[in-house]
């Protein structure tokens, strides 16, 4: 049990989740939101360019493709993550439930398309993976260098994630950080849930007693 990683965690769940319903509060009753016009716009390219082109490639992070055997990977190589296998498994599928769920509610249209968006799928997705991959490297004995290397990376995926589905024209920037503040609650409240447990590499009996 961590009680300071647990206090960290419990703010940080507390803060998206909440940051999360008043941003969904706020796209249900105003919309399209005035910064969503000018970031996008920003953003936005020719659709026969590079930076397009690896939108293209970088989407593909935010789906069951990239995603499924990530996650199968994290459950294989890091010892904290089997512990509570049953609990990241059910906080990715939760998510996207969750997800889809609040697309019904809010009911704000992609910019292409009548279909929903709000919150983006893709985001909430990467954001869900790359919040428990930093927090169970962070149970792991990895060196610093090596922890945070993995971290960074988790945190890159992500935002190139968000930054395709708003180049490639699926969603608003606030669809984003719709499922980046969904995704990283999620998880958050995970965290959050499994560091207020005994560590069971700890708690266990001595093996030379």
């Amino acid at each position: 049990m961590d009680n300071g990683a647990a206090a960290n965690w419990r703010i940080v769940c507390l803060v998206t989740l909440g940051a999360f319903l008043g941003l969904s509060l706020v796209a249900f009753i105003a919309g399209i939101l005035p910064g969503d016009l000018a970031v996008r716009q920003e953003l936005l390219g020719p659709d026969d360019s590079l930076p397009h082109a690896v939108a293209r490639l970088a989407n593909q992070a935010g789906t069951w493709r990239v995603l499924l055997p990530g996650t199968v990977l994290m459950l294989l190589f890091l010892r904290a993550a089997r512990w509570h296998w049953w609990l990241w498994c059910a906080l990715m599928i939760g998510s996207s439930l969750i997800e889809h769920a609040v697309k019904l509610i809010v009911g704000r249209p992609r910019p292409s398309g009548f279909s929903t968006g709000f919150p983006s799928g893709h985001a909430t997705a990467a954001a869900t993976f790359a919040v428990l991959l930093i927090y169970l490297v962070s149970r792991e004995r990895l060196g610093r260098p090596a922890r945070l290397t993995l971290q960074a990376l988790a945190l890159v995926m992500m935002a190139l994630v968000g930054w395709a589905r708003i180049v490639l024209h699926a969603h608003w920037p606030t669809d984003v950080l719709g499922g980046f503040l969904l995704g990283a609650g999620c998880a958050a409240a995970g965290a959050w849930w499994e560091s207020r447990r005994p560590d069971p590499a700890r708690s266990g009996p001595s093996r030379g007693a």
